[in-house]
């Protein structure tokens, strides 16, 4: 068995894809193996980032750009994770003192691209959702 990168969810061996969010765990499994064998000597928080979905949006930001990376929940502390419905889980990525400007700038502009919904995304009033299912 393995463990989604993304997810944490539990995998079989020969799974490609990752049964519950869909990661690709193949593709992971081969940078892995590719990566050379690089450390982190001085590091430095670059960002703590709220949610597991933009965390591993910010990583492949960092990957793309060869910044080797570090982060809080590469280790498992033993600590409470819900990754579904729940804001409870936040990541601390350290990157070298080295690449701290070049990481900074990549994730302020990572964080400017971010979609805002307005309240008007959502419907609040169950009223309203019913008067739009009868219309239906």
């Amino acid at each position: 068995m393995k463990e989604c990168h993304v997810c944490r969810a539990v995998c079989e061996d020969n799974a490609e894809l990752c049964h519950v969010c869909g990661a690709d765990l193949a593709a992971f499994e081969n940078e892995t193996n590719n990566e050379t064998a690089r450390e982190i000597k001085n590091p430095v928080l670059v960002a703590t980032v709220e949610d597991v979905v933009s965390a591993e949006i910010f990583k492949d930001i960092l990957k793309d750009n060869g910044i080797i990376f570090s982060c809080s929940d590469e280790e498992d502390e033993g600590g409470m994770k819900v990754v579904f419905g729940g804001g409870f889980v936040s990541v601390d990525i350290y990157v070298d003192n080295s690449d701290f400007e070049a990481a900074n700038a990549l994730y302020t502009e990572f964080l400017e691209s971010e979609t805002e919904f307005d309240g008007e995304f959502f419907i609040e009033d169950e009223a309203e959702a019913d008067i739009d299912e009868t219309e239906e």
